[in-house]
């Protein structure tokens, strides 16, 4: 049995290329380890023309691999390499050049596993990623192609699984099971950012014998850097639904309340301190997703599209938009679209922009009922919303989502929802009501959080900022009575240092204040 090693290395992040593991970067000790598997006699390093002139500092000593180089890879350039590279061997190792801890007696079971059942394609499941190569036979290369077609998309980090799962049943597979599934973690054990890296680093002797001991005793390693950014950018709303807990908050006149309600305000960050704050994210995050906005309408902020471009102009940085689909302009949606074609792709494969139109009806009484709206405005602005839908799919096509916020009052409009926007587009979000740890009545039609707590989804990976700067706990936080600090003023990591005890005191299973009551801690974005 002959076995050639590809390390796949497009586009690498430059944290795979920094010697952080005893002086070797995540490029070198992948290579290193991809020519230490069982019965590899080639290694072949798939990389860009960017890294193959940084090659040689990154190569072990006495095992330089063949490097076959494309600008860009597509899917389907990666299935004709592999099927040239590997025709004289019986079996493929795959896997990817920012990848440093790869288990190497683990992988020595895999194979043996791989060869002992005449498997066509073997994998890990339940591992944290980046613990164990993917292995196929060599000879399935050409359906692989097949299946993948003239695909022009770039390649993902699960390109074979995703492409197997074409025609799963027409494969042998094997899967060496964890025995404990620690996929709910989401741990990317590779350096293709700085949040991966620094947490790869600090878990550099896992295994996976002990993945499942080392991920609970340094729970805390997981704690790294925000990927989502929640930020108020308009104070104004069109409306005061009776499912959100901004309307009551506005009139309340606490903290930076102006005690008005949503629908007199006027007041948005100004486009200045948005940009500022946005160059403080990417030097601290470097890639992020930034969601407009945390409360209000983000359709009344006076300048969108200027805020669209702080954000674009970063290319580690993308934007999520939730709306009403109430108050846009048809030249607001034009230079948002023009800002996507000026700024182009994202370096973390993320869209420039993502868009979510809260609707949560079907028909206009609904709509009203839960919006306090009368007849006559309920059909009005439900149109407009719907059309919002279709017009925002015209420009940004297939990354409009329309969502239902499932609740006890529309519970009856769910499946004619779903069905419509199914067929009209093929995408829809069903969204779990939000109590706000208590604070509104709880109108959740099911309790779908899980039977055993974990630590929190949003104390991890996201930052909640008020339009005054304020950080928030959380989302949750609406009145910020946990305030961590300033985002215009201070700095970010400091403020993210000083939640980190919130989160760590959920490792050790204490949920105390407004942790207590919360049902949004298993939600995840992005």
């Amino acid at each position: 049995m002959k076995a050639i090693a590809i390390v796949f290395a497009e586009s690498l992040s430059p944290h795979a290329l920094v010697p952080s593991f005893g002086g070797e970067s995540a490029l070198k000790r992948s290579l290193s380890a991809a020519s230490r598997l069982p019965a590899v006699e080639e290694t072949v390093l798939f990389c860009d023309g960017e890294l193959e002139g940084l090659l040689p500092s990154h190569i072990p000593e006495g095992r330089e691999p063949r490097v076959v180089c494309q600008t860009p890879w597509t899917v389907k350039q990666l299935f004709e390499a592999l099927g040239k590279v590997a025709s004289a061997y019986d079996h493929v190792y795959f896997i990817h050049g920012d990848e440093p801890l790869l288990d190497l007696d683990f992988s020595a079971s895999l194979w043996e596993r791989h060869v002992r059942y005449a498997s066509e394609y073997t994998f890990a499941d339940g591992y944290p990623q980046g613990l164990a190569p993917q292995i196929l036979a060599s000879g399935v290369i050409p359906a692989l192609a097949r299946l993948a077609g003239d695909s022009a998309a770039r390649v993902p980090r699960d390109v074979l699984f995703e492409t197997f799962k074409k025609d799963i049943n027409s494969f042998d597979i094997e899967t060496d099971i964890a025995p404990a599934d620690m996929r709910q973690l989401r741990v990317l054990l590779a350096c293709d950012s700085k949040r991966n890296a620094e947490q790869t680093l600090a878990l550099r002797d896992i295994t996976a014998e002990n993945n499942k001991d080392l991920l609970s005793s340094r729970a805390s390693a997981l704690y790294t850097l925000p990927a989502f950014y929640a930020l108020q950018v308009s104070g104004r709303c069109p409306f005061e639904c009776n499912h959100c807990p901004y309307p009551p908050f506005s009139r309340s006149g606490t903290g930076i309340s102006p005690g008005l309600p949503v629908t007199e305000r006027r007041d948005y960050l100004e486009v200045s301190r948005f940009a500022a704050l946005m160059d403080k994210i990417a030097a601290y995050s470097e890639d992020a997703v930034i969601s407009l906005s945390l409360q209000g309408e983000p359709a009344y902020h006076p300048d969108v599209p200027a805020l669209a471009e702080a954000v674009l102009r970063h290319p580690g940085l993308s934007l999520f938009i939730e709306t009403t689909g109430i108050g846009w302009r048809d030249e607001t949606l034009d230079a948002l679209a023009e800002s996507v074609r000026s700024y182009g792709e994202r370096t973390g494969g993320k869209s420039p922009i993502d868009w979510v139109v809260s609707l949560d009806a079907l028909g206009s009484a609904c709509y009203g009922r839960n919006r306090g709206l009368d007849e006559e405005g309920s059909s009005r602005l439900l149109k407009e919303a719907v059309t919002f839908v279709e017009r925002a799919e015209s420009r940004f096509p297939g990354r409009v989502w329309p969502q239902f916020l499932r609740m006890r009052d529309n519970e009856e409009e769910l499946e004619g929802f779903y069905r419509l926007w199914n067929e009209r587009l093929g995408r829809v979000i069903v969204q779990k009501h939000d109590h706000f740890c208590g604070t509104l009545r709880d109108m959740r039609v099911a309790d779908l959080s899980p039977l055993v707590r974990h630590p929190c989804w949003h104390l991890k990976r996201d930052m909640s900022i008020l339009m005054d700067g304020t950080v928030p706990l959380c989302r949750e936080d609406m009145y910020g009575l946990i305030a961590a600090g300033n985002a215009f003023t201070e700095d970010l990591s400091a403020i993210r240092e000083r939640l980190r005890p919130v989160y760590e005191s959920h490792c050790s299973g204490n949920y105390e204040g407004l942790c207590s009551a919360c049902d949004e801690y298993y939600t995840f974005n992005f």
